[in-house]
């Protein structure tokens, strides 16, 4: 028969606000980069300082591009994007962790970086999260 008749479960709460966080960080890397080359153009005291500027701001536009191109997934329920997002969140959680024993100086905000992560990562693999990526109708168990 088919699954005309079926419908998506609603994009739950969660994803909505994971999405958003991906594309207010997206839009940040793309605008950090864009300053970075320019004053990798117009500003620097030397050739070394110019060029880790132009990289770095390389960098950060292409991490920028990719983070929209996740979020746009996530906020469509691309099941690939979930997967991407749990990765990067995953080694986040790790570099935090590493972070805090290097310089416990920084156990604070590491601590709060790694459990925004993990947040981020029991949202995306809600019960309602997974039913939305898996394309599934919201009455039906995931």
């Amino acid at each position: 028969m088919g699954d005309a008749g079926l419908a998506r479960a609603p994009r739950p709460t969660g994803v909505t606000v994971v999405g958003v966080l991906v594309w207010v960080n997206a839009a940040l890397d793309l605008v950090a980069g864009g300053f970075l080359l320019i004053g990798a153009t117009i500003g620097g005291d030397d050739d070394a300082t110019r060029t880790t500027w132009a990289i770095m701001g390389s960098v950060s536009l292409l991490v920028g591009a990719l983070a929209a191109v996740i979020a746009f997934g996530l906020m469509n329920g691309n099941p690939i994007a979930r997967i991407a997002i749990t990765a990067i969140e995953v080694v986040s959680v790790i570099a935090s962790v590493s972070a805090a024993i290097v310089d416990p100086s920084t156990a604070v905000n590491e601590i709060v970086s790694a459990l925004v992560a993990v947040a981020i990562v029991v949202l995306l693999w809600s019960g309602e999260a997974t039913r939305y990526f898996r394309g599934l109708p919201a009455d039906q168990p995931g």
